[in-house]
């Protein structure tokens, strides 16, 4: 064995406690990473047991919903690992400073001086990784079957909604590779942890070495321009920032693990503000049970104009949805029925006939100059509602003057069209004109009920007697749900039987029975599943940070105490010493304030560009987070220091100042 490595290993025995804190520091880091690489490994298990080996036609999205989170969570766990780990071999290297001097006035280089601190992090890497892998599987697996309690509520939820016999579960699967990967890992995350500092020392001269210079400590004069300091705060605050100054990489890591933690309270804080925002946007005005028919489609394209066309596998016909209609009713209860074609004709609007309102909605026309239609069916008892609410004549076209959409972020509900409109122009695929005459305009106080109420992409809506459509929703209030979602399927069974696994593949069309909330239900356990599950994770990746910013402070704190007792010995009270020792902790905070409060906003906030293009949506900042992040992190910095202080004031100033080499 070589000299260096024993040298490591002898003082890996001596010093315990610093031997102890790496093996935690690094098991823990492996474990998270072993954590995260068996949720991996049975989310992947999961998804080929549903879908196949190639997660089927949607491959490629399954694979990133599993490859970005994974992604993230290991640079956040990585990022907080180098921080911990780092710092205790700074921490090492600093106590043994004195000892690397001795060891270069004997003969030793400095590449030997790096060996040993390298060595070192191999001794620890040894014992520690092999009880992160065992950890993190154990942790691994009790969070995959906690998880595996909320998929199968997902599960059920689903069975409500999706009628067609399906199952999927989360089991506990790991394979070689989930220990190979969080293994080399963690192993090139403690490498390159220790050898920072290794460099560092390395480079001293020897009689650097023997006067106890840091590992930390800048060697070239600096000019620190602290009279504002001084003139605002005192002569103490003034002396604390220069420390900071001179002493930058000593608190390096202090504030690095501080601005990942205000990060993460800020990161948590913004994603958990979208994820409720969006849930409140997604929560129905109505819990009425739905009946839900749609048919299939096939895309072709029009051979005469080249325009692409959707023609409908199996439409409903009016004939069809009124006698569903009826026969629903014959359970005792009101029964109501809307349906939509969005796919057969797009309009030609005269802009002279919409509102300003409607002239400011970016792109709704398309290349073609045409705006995409929702051509609505009602049933017959519905239908003749909406004709006396609208003042019109039984058998009249109506219009339905109410546009709901998404401008970046923000619900936006307006009247489309003028008044006076009379007229609506329509164009197919093939190009077949057909001008519409209205007969009655409603507006969005007229729709009350809720088949009605949902932010479409069609601002041009038109209620058509007697129409076919591709899909058809019945809703009602039956105070027996159960027994009437099974009146309801031996109703729709006459009509569209469900013989085949997936209806709407292989038959054309699929039929749903739930309330109007049961997908939000679905919804919800996912956002509380992922909130457990990132919280989880945040919660530990702070703990860790923590554990850094505790043996950094206390460190750099004890290894000074020769520098208080010199400080002493000129005149310097305790009460000044306290007030130098906190100002370095205001300072310390608000270095890591900048980064971590920055980075805090923007991240959230640049995912929350991409969700706003599609939901309206909004970042907020998280103040509750921001506020409560910075009063816990002040509290413990805090709390770290006056401890550390009280500890100082029972050293005598002779034995401080007295060298001692251990």
């Amino acid at each position: 064995m070589k000299i260096t490595a024993q040298l490591a290993l002898s003082q890996m025995k001596v010093n315990k406690k610093r031997t102890i804190a790496g093996i935690f520091a690094i098991a823990f880091a492996t474990s998270l990473i072993t954590t995260v690489m068996c949720f991996v490994t049975s989310a992947n298990k999961m998804l080929t047991g549903f879908l196949g080996s190639d997660y089927g036609e949607y491959g490629g999205a399954y694979s990133l919903m599993l490859a970005i989170p994974a992604l993230l969570l290991g640079l956040l766990i990585a990022a907080m690992s180098i921080t911990v780990i780092s710092n205790i071999f700074s921490a090492s290297a600093n106590k043994r400073i004195q000892e690397f001097g001795i060891l270069k006035c004997v003969g030793a280089t400095g590449r030997q001086i790096r060996a040993s601190v390298i060595y070192e992090s191999l001794w620890l890497s040894l014992t520690a990784i092999p009880l992160g892998l065992i950890a993190g599987t154990i942790l691994g697996y009790i969070s995959v079957k906690f998880t595996g309690h909320f998929i199968s509520d997902i599960n059920d939820a689903a069975k409500e909604i999706i009628m067609r016999p399906f199952t999927f579960s989360l089991p506990f699967h790991i394979s070689v590779w989930t220990y190979l990967f969080a293994g080399v890992f963690s192993f090139c995350i403690v490498l390159f942890s220790a050898y920072r500092p290794a460099k560092k020392v390395g480079k001293f001269t020897a009689i650097q070495c023997v006067k106890g210079i840091g590992a930390g400590t800048v060697l070239k004069e600096i000019q620190v321009k602290d009279s504002f300091i001084q003139k605002i705060f005192g002569c103490e605050s003034a002396i604390a920032y220069k420390n900071m100054k001179r002493n930058k990489y000593g608190y390096k890591t202090t504030m690095r693990a501080l601005s990942l933690g205000i990060l993460l309270f800020l990161l948590t804080g913004g994603l958990s503000g979208q994820a409720k925002e969006f849930q409140e946007w997604m929560t129905p005005k109505s819990k009425e049970m739905m009946v839900d028919y749609s048919s299939n489609y096939d895309i072709e394209v029009n051979a005469k104009t080249g325009k692409e066309e959707r023609k409908i596998s199996r439409p409903v016909t009016s004939d069809q949805y009124n006698e569903i209609t009826q026969k629903l009713e014959k359970y005792g209860i009101d029964v109501y029925g809307v349906g939509a074609d969005t796919f057969t004709y797009n309009a030609l609007l005269d802009k002279n006939t919409l509102t300003e309102d409607m002239l400011q909605v970016p792109n709704f026309f398309d290349d073609n100059g045409e705006t995409r239609t929702e051509i609505v069916s009602v049933d017959d008892l519905l239908y003749k509602k909406l004709c006396d609410r609208a003042g019109a004549e039984y058998g009249s076209i109506l219009l339905l003057n109410t546009y709901q959409y998404n401008d970046n972020g923000e619900y936006v509900s307006i009247k489309p069209f003028k008044d006076d409109v009379t007229q609506i122009s329509l164009i197919n695929a093939a190009n077949e004109k057909n001008t519409l005459t209205i007969g009655g305009i409603l507006e969005q106080s007229d729709l009350k009920e809720y088949g009605f109420w949902e932010m479409t992409p069609y601002p041009v809506r038109i209620v058509v007697p007697d129409a076919d459509a591709r899909s058809f929703d019945w809703f009602s209030m039956p105070s027996d749900e159960d027994d009437y979602t099974e009146y309801a399927r031996s109703v729709m069974d006459e009509y569209f039987p469900i013989v085949a696994e997936d209806s709407y593949v292989e038959q054309g069309y699929t039929v749903r029975i739930a309330r109007t909330d049961a997908m939000i239900k679905m919804l919800n356990i996912a956002i509380v599943l992922a909130e457990i599950v990132m919280y989880g994770f945040v919660i530990l990746l702070i703990l860790m940070g923590f554990t850094s910013v505790i043996s950094t402070l206390t460190t750099n704190i004890r290894i000074r105490s020769r520098e208080f007792a010199v400080l002493k010995s000129v005149g310097m009270t305790n009460k000044s010493l306290c007030r130098m020792l906190y100002s370095e902790s205001i300072f310390c905070v608000l270095n890591a304030l900048v980064p971590g409060v920055i980075l805090g906003i923007a991240i959230p906030f640049l995912i929350n560009l991409s969700i706003r293009k599609a939901f309206p949506v909004l970042y907020h900042i998280p103040w509750a987070a921001l506020f409560g992040g910075i009063f816990v992190l002040i509290g413990i910095v805090f709390f770290i220091t006056r401890t550390e202080i009280h500890k100082l004031r029972d050293k005598s100033i002779i034995d401080e100042i007295r060298m001692d080499i251990v």
